[in-house]
């Protein structure tokens, strides 16, 4: 696993996901098209940038990415390098649902973490 991977994972879960964005866009970068971890990459990018969207106050932009991001992800489960992306994407779905449905505001506490596969 690239190093960057776990340091966007650590950024993701301590909130951090502008500069989570940063690392794992250089990540997806420099992954070669038609490399199978490409769209990975870029489906946890857009996940934390949906999170970025809505604790800036734009709800309808982070679910369009959360929308994104799922369709990405879902490709991925149940793990993935590492990730338990299937954990992640039923959390996703729970959250952006409750959202959707309750115009919930922006909670840093509410956001899931991204898992370690066992």
């Amino acid at each position: 696993m690239d190093p960057r991977l776990a340091e966007g994972v650590a950024l993701f879960n301590h909130r951090q996901f502008f500069e989570c964005h940063e690392v794992l866009e250089k990540l997806w970068l420099d992954t070669p098209r038609g490399e199978r971890a490409r769209d990975f990459y870029k489906g946890v990018i857009q996940a934390a940038v949906a999170f970025y969207h809505w604790s800036r106050g734009n709800p309808g932009g982070a679910l369009s990415l959360y929308r994104s991001s799922s369709a990405y992800l879902r490709k991925y489960r149940p793990e993935f390098l590492g990730v338990d992306v299937e954990g992640f994407v039923r959390d996703l779905t729970e959250l952006f649902g409750w959202m959707r449905r309750h115009r919930l505001r922006y909670d840093a506490h509410v956001v899931p973490m991204i898992r370690w596969a066992r």
